[in-house]
């Protein structure tokens, strides 16, 4: 796993973004992300469409090298850990738990994670059912319409088109960062993206899995 990172200042907060689709917090010590969706290939499975089993236990791996290349002691998802019912590949996390017996998990519960209470005690998760704010930066699941408040959000899986020669489009998840808010990408790789035109105050940071590329809003 190559680590490619971007230093910005929030809220005169130093964060870390990196082109793994999440923010490491130095002052907290702690790992950031949105949308992990677990669960998800195994809920469509269970629907009848064929979907590898793999995706969870990927995303999942991915996190684990992330919190020991940080060597974070705690972990924020910001919504949407699961994303339906709790399966096979949701009891994932209590073997990823045990990995990390003293990370202190936190969770802003998400519109998908209506099961979430019952993994509570399994896993340790605290969860936080509206927000939670730290530092005076307010973390929840979908993005602020207050302007007046500084929030790190998820649940729109921000994407950007970039135009390649000839007559190509390579699609890429991406932050969306502005002076009061941030919009996390989805962490897992089995979403879709949301490449709508984004707002004009927002700078954007699309990730690759060997770059974090800047990108100017015009």
């Amino acid at each position: 796993m190559n680590v490619h990172e971007q230093r910005i200042t929030f809220n005169k907060q130093q964060l870390i973004l990196n082109n793994q689709r999440t923010i490491f917090w130095p002052e907290q010590n702690m790992l950031i992300l949105s949308d992990l969706h677990l669960g998800k290939a195994a809920h469509f499975r269970k629907h009848g469409i064929a979907i590898p089993s793999s995706a969870s236990s990927t995303d999942l791996h991915t996190l684990a090298n992330l919190i020991d290349h940080y060597q974070a002691t705690h972990l924020l998802v910001v919504g949407d850990l699961i994303h339906a019912g709790i399966n096979q590949e949701v009891l994932l996390l209590q073997e990823f738990k045990q990995k990390f017996p003293n990370l202190n998990f936190h969770l802003v519960i998400g519109n998908h994670d209506r099961q979430v209470k019952k993994l509570t005690k399994e896993i340790g998760l605290i969860y936080h059912t509206d927000k939670l704010e730290l530092e005076q930066i307010h973390f929840v699941h979908a993005p602020s319409i207050d302007s007046s408040s500084f929030t790190i959000s998820g649940h729109i899986h921000p994407g950007v088109s970039i135009k390649l020669p000839p007559k190509k489009h390579l699609r890429l998840p991406c932050f969306w960062v502005s002076a009061r808010q941030i919009i996390l990408p989805a962490f897992s790789k089995f979403t879709g993206l949301d490449s709508r035109e984004m707002p004009q105050e927002y700078e954007c940071y699309a990730v690759h899995d060997e770059i974090i590329l800047p990108l100017k809003n015009r």
